[in-house]
């Protein structure tokens, strides 16, 4: 940690060592503008960014005996460092609580199931009939709204305006759809996946192309794919694409958003779909179709179906690709063992659209309470020791991305510079501010595409049997009457 971090880190302390007498005297959550405010004020000389919260201070009650809360999680057996963090949590939880103790419970897959969404929600579901379900529960953004609305979880609103705690939830719309369900908190988040443009150093310089900058537009963008595209001849073995396309719906939504176009006539329970407007189709035809069977700037289907792996990005056979903090480690990785290729690679913002904003995908995790908790008050205590500096500086550990933009300037992005290499880590923080989703609510992208074929028809645009008219012009029809059929249900059973 820099002089100038540290120091903001003890005016922080200074400031929560006063002696109280009652919980609500000393939480800490109570005093955070004064203290952020001191913090930043002992940072200003050097600019650099006031720290997360420390340590949350525990319910004062004492316990007859100690309660064990257990967190249930999805992890596959190949994340290590992920299954190492939170047992370090665990742990450093434990030390600092004499009358209350975490419990990981890893979902074990049974048969066929794998470590997928649906297996973990049936795990889960057969908990909360059985009454044996864990206090905490941890999910991506979009997948535990059904638990919400069948009653199995507990809001955090009360907890929350209690203690004053606003740490895992800044303003921004990707924060307030993933973490509440009809005007309730249900979400504490954990990590962040903010989606930014990676880009391979090398072939900028060996095309004399200039970085992307974090003032591009999309007609830079474009213009940079085009640009980088080299094709190898007799004389020249030296090839590559300017730009790898993203398939689905969830990937490609920014492209029509930074156009001030949404899909929908709300992002929560949407009523209305409007997926045959101009700004998506543009947005499709030119991500999915244009780019790989008309312009040739990104590798074609078949030849990323190949599976030869020299084709896209990690590869090295492309320039630019959009992808989440995840795609770090493998990049990196790639690198070290084969030694050749690239020597090196960074992130940039994405480009701005034509309504003059820029649009980030921002895909959270966190915890959940479940109503089943027979003690919430120490299951909260667990959620806020997570969403703090001891719990993020595991996360961090981990290599899995902060939870708010604070946390990770402070705690992820010195690990990252080191760990990675790259000079901008901190357009994750950037992208984070402002940051948005797809959809949410019980009515998910699954029922989407069995439903009304949605994802069916963005594999025609990708697969170039159809044109992104065609396909939407088809789909939008399929996709609305999902939607009535889903709030006429709604309505029925009321």
């Amino acid at each position: 940690m820099s002089r100038c971090a540290r120091r903001g880190w003890q005016t922080y302390h200074s400031m929560v060592k006063a002696p109280t007498v009652t919980r609500r005297a000393w939480l800490m959550r109570l005093v955070a503008p004064v203290l952020l405010g001191a913090g930043a004020a002992a940072c200003a000389a050097c600019g650099e960014p006031v720290s997360v919260p420390a340590q949350p201070q525990p319910t004062p009650a004492r316990r007859m005996s100690a309660y064990v809360v257990r967190l249930f999680t999805r992890a596959a057996a190949e994340d290590l460092q992920w299954r190492q963090a939170l047992g370090a949590i665990a742990e450093d939880f434990g030390r600092a609580h004499d009358d209350m103790h975490l419990e990981i419970e890893h979902y074990e897959p049974r048969g066929t199931d794998g470590t997928t969404v649906a297996g973990y929600a049936a795990a889960l579901s057969a908990g909360v009939a059985a009454g044996t379900v864990a206090d905490l529960a941890h999910f991506t953004s979009s997948t535990w709204q059904v638990f919400a609305g069948r009653g199995s979880l507990q809001p955090l609103g009360d907890f929350a305006a209690r203690d004053r705690w606003t740490v895992p939830w800044p303003e921004g719309e990707a924060y307030e759809l993933q973490t509440r369900f009809r005007g309730k908190r249900y979400l504490s988040p954990s990590s962040a996946g903010p989606m930014l443009m990676f880009y391979v150093q090398e072939h900028f310089q060996r095309a004399g192309v200039p970085y992307p900058r974090a003032d591009w537009t999309y007609a830079d963008f474009q213009d940079t794919a085009r640009r980088l595209t080299r094709r190898a001849d007799g004389r020249d073995a030296y090839g590559v694409y300017g730009y790898e396309w993203n398939p689905g719906y969830v990937r490609n939504a920014v492209w029509w958003r930074m156009n001030g176009t949404t899909e929908w006539d709300r992002i929560a329970e949407p009523r209305k779909a409007a997926w045959a407007t101009p700004a998506v189709i543009e947005a499709f035809q030119y991500q999915l179709y244009d780019s790989q069977y008309k312009l040739g700037v990104a590798p074609p289907r078949s030849l990323l179906e190949a599976g030869s792996g020299a084709t896209g990005i990690d590869g090295g056979g492309t320039a630019m690709k959009v992808e989440g903090p995840w795609f770090l480690q493998r990049m990196a990785e790639r690198w070290r063992r084969h030694g050749t290729g690239p020597a090196g690679f960074d992130v940039q913002l994405l480009p701005t659209g034509k309504a003059g904003r820029k649009q980030h995908l921002n895909v959270l995790e966190g915890q959940v309470m479940t109503r089943n908790s027979k003690d919430r008050d120490a299951a909260w205590e667990v959620l806020k020791w997570i969403a703090s500096e001891p719990g993020q500086r595991r996360i961090a550990e981990s290599g899995r991305l902060c939870n708010v933009p604070d946390a990770v300037r402070a705690l992820w992005l010195p690990l990252a510079k080191h760990r990675y290499g790259i000079a901008n880590g901190d357009a994750f923080a950037k992208a984070m501010e402002g940051s948005t989703f797809t959809l949410v609510g019980e009515l998910d992208e699954d029922l989407l595409d069995r439903e009304a074929g949605l994802s069916q028809a963005i594999e025609g645009i990708a697969s170039g049997s159809v044109s992104a008219k065609e396909a939407m012009t088809r789909v939008q029809p399929r996709v609305q009457q999902t939607l009535d059929r889903y709030w006429a249900a709604q309505q029925n059973a009321r």
